[in-house]
This record gives structure tokens, sequence and C-alpha cells, in this order.
């Protein structure tokens, strides 16, 4: 889903209720004083007037001068809030812009969810440029579309509506949500010994932390010799290190769905997916690939590097759920990606003997890692408990996070406003 074309921006003005009030009573006032010849009426209208002339001229005056570009984030995660910043610059030499309301559309590219972040601008001094935060918060992932932008304002007076629609648009990868996992969640990953680089030992880096002294064996390096011990002692010591793991693993992600549609088994198989991509990404000797099995099957290596992690969670935000996971032609991607040198982890919303009903082939498909004991099941409708901490709340906090389900959050240093977050049937 393109952006639409650039083009300029539309303004309009029209009549408050107060202003149409004004405009009633200065119209009444000059007729009963034409009629009447009474001055004082003339006068009381004049003023009327000049009160909706000012308005108009300043109001379309604020607005013509502004200039809006927005910032996103690098990136953002479902359920956690994000800052979004927009930069108004004031092209006017002299008059400065006040009490602006600032509007800009979210909506969801494949889902049928949209939303306004608002907030509000106190005053832009003239030639002066400010940025303005808006903190939002979306429940959902996916890919969503920023814009347009909609400023408006009823400076001074209240007696006039002036607004511009600025055609700007920008696109946001939202993530899954990061869920809290146990301390022990690495001892029940497939591992590996030597968790150091081959250019970390090149380059003299220890293999992990400090364990403790021992005795000199036969085959141990002259560089781990403790020379203040051995001296000591009158006996070769040597350091010892805690020996260091590495995780070479392909995620694959079964996004399984009985109904066809997102439910929230799959999400917590997603949202487990990304929150050990995004542990396992952060050592640079563990190497992740990850594949997912939905309406579409696809695999990506991911390696240490920014763009790589940031390649597979644009892909685990895309998933849908499905009744029909194709889950060997998920597994052959993965195989032509990167081989069988990774042990497999497959992310599941059913347990392995229904795949084996549904589907006898993936068995032959991961025959290779099932011999080399390198295969690894998690079916989160039973073991998610053994990964994920459980959240504990009381009534109180249930009914703040409630409210906070059903709003996002917008606000800068002159004013807060509430705006709809993005859930099902949002608007």
């Amino acid at each position: 889903m393109s952006p639409p074309p650039k083009t300029e921006p539309r303004r309009r003005q029209r009549l408050t209720r107060l202003g149409s009030q004004f405009l009633f009573v200065g119209a009444f006032a000059m007729l009963g004083g034409a009629l009447r010849g009474f001055n004082l009426l003339l006068v009381l209208a004049g003023l009327l007037v000049g009160a909706l002339i000012m308005q108009w001229r300043w109001s379309r005056r604020s607005i013509e001068s502004l200039s809006v570009q927005r910032r996103l984030p690098a990136e953002a995660f479902a359920g956690t809030p994000f800052r979004v910043r927009y930069l108004f610059y004031n092209q006017n030499r002299f008059v400065p812009s006040w009490m602006m309301r600032v509007e800009d559309r979210i909506e969801s590219v494949k889902q049928d969810l949209h939303a306004n972040a608002i907030a509000a601008i106190g005053m832009i001094g003239a030639r002066r440029t400010i940025s303005i935060p808006c903190d939002c918060t979306i429940m959902r992932r996916g890919l969503y579309r920023f814009g347009p932008i909609r400023l408006s304002t009823t400076f001074p007076f209240a007696l006039m509506h002036a607004s511009m629609r600025e055609e700007s648009y920008g696109e946001l990868h939202v993530f899954p949500r990061m869920l809290p996992l146990h301390g022990r969640w690495q001892r029940q990953l497939l591992s590996r010994p030597g968790g150091a680089t081959t250019t970390a030992r090149r380059s003299g880096a220890s293999d992990g932390d400090f364990f403790g002294l021992r005795e000199w064996q036969p085959g141990d390096s002259p560089k781990r010799i403790h020379w203040r011990t051995t001296a000591r002692i009158n006996e070769l010591a040597v350091r010892q290190f805690e020996q260091q793991r590495r995780f070479d693993t392909c995620i694959l992600v079964d996004a399984f769905s009985a109904t066809g549609q997102e439910s929230e088994l799959a999400e917590s198989a997603i949202s487990l997916a990304a929150t050990l991509l995004i542990h396992l990404v952060g050592s640079p000797s563990n190497q992740v690939v990850l594949a997912v099995a939905g309406k579409v099957s696809q695999a990506v290596m991911g390696g240490g590097s920014d763009s790589g992690k940031r390649r597979m969670l644009e892909l685990l935000a895309e998933v849908e759920a499905t009744s029909t996971p194709e889950l060997v032609q998920a597994v052959r991607h993965a195989i032509r990606t990167v081989g069988y040198t990774q042990d497999l982890l497959v992310i599941s919303t059913r347990s392995m003997n229904s795949v084996k009903e549904a589907d006898p082939d993936f068995l032959d498909a991961a025959s290779r890692w099932l011999r080399r004991g390198s295969f690894r099941w998690i079916d989160v409708s039973t073991e998610l408990d053994r990964w994920v901490v459980r959240e504990r709340s009381t009534a109180a906090d249930a009914g703040t996070r409630s409210r906070t389900l059903l709003g996002s959050r917008a606000s800068n240093r002159v004013a807060s406003e509430s705006a709809t977050s993005m859930h099902s049937g949002g608007g």
C-alpha cells in the first residue's frame, strides 16, 4: 500500500458556534442602528464585525505560515508506548502562532483499525522551529500508516476554526509484544559450547567470566597461567573461566489457528518468537534464522546486525495466522537459507502429535535434526508458563490497564489529550 502522492496543503475556515452568534448579533445591531438611527448600535456592530475580521485574518495567517514534518521512531512494539515527534516551523517573520491542535491519523494497512494521535502547541515564535513529542500506544502488531496531518486553531477569540490538511505520510512496523522471560530460559534452549567467535579468540578475548584457579594440566594455554599464585605455591596454576554457550538456532513459527483468524495462542507464539529473537541476536556469537509458516511461508537470516534483526521482526509483525500453515515449505526455505547447521526450535500453537497427523511429511523434512538431537518443540498452549512470567495484578491495576488498552496517550509540554488506541473496531 503506497502512500498517496504529495500535494499542496488544503486550508479552510469556518465559523464556530460562538462566531455565528457574533455574526447574528452584529447583523442585528447594524440593521437596528440603520433603521432607528442609533449610533451606539452601529458602534457595537462595528466592534463585532471588527472582531470577526481580526479573527479571520489572524487564524488564516497563522495556519498559512506553518510547515510540519513527522519523525517516526526506529522501532515500536505492541503494547509499549513509543514516541512520534512533529517538527513545526513558523515562516512568518513577525507574528507567532498560538494554540495549535495537531491531529495525525493512524491506520492499519491490512486490518480495519484506525485512530488519531492528538497533541497541542502553545506558541511558535516567528522564524522558530519547535519539536512536539507525542506518546502513542498501539495494541496490535502489524504495518501502520501515519497521515495525513491536520492542524487547526481558533485563536484568538474562538470565533472561527481555521484548519490545514498536510498530505504527509509515513509507515511504521509495530513489532510483536515483548514477553517477560524466566531467568532460566537459556537452560531450556539447545546450545553449543565455545561461545567466543574465531575473531575474538585470535584477539585474545576471554572465553567467559572468571571462575577460579586450578592446577596446570597438559594442553592448557600458557596465557592462562596465574603467575602470582604460581610463585606463592611453587606450582603452576591456571585461570579457569566459565564456558560460554553459543545458540545457533533456526526459530520456526507455526502460526496455526483452528478458525483461520488471529487468535490469542497464535499471538503468544509470535510474541514468544520475537522475544527469544531479541535476546539471542543481542550476542554477536549467536547465529539466528527465522522461518514462519502462516498464510505465506518465508525464511530470513538475521545474523548479528541491526538490519538483520529488523528484517526478522518485520516478518513477525506481518505474519497472518491460518488453519493450513505450510510447515514443510517453511522448513525447506530455512534449509535453502542456512542448511542444517542450525538447531531447529519450533514454536507452535499445537502439539507435535497434532502436526504428525495433519502433515506427516513434516517429520521427513525435520528428520536430520531429529537424528542429531538438535530439535526442540514448544507448544504454547501447554508450555508457555515454562518460558514466560505471568503478570500478577490487583483489581485496581486491572481497571487502570483497561483504560490504557482503550486509549493511546498523546502529550507534550503544553497540553495532554486522549486519543483512541489501536484495538478491534477502533475509531
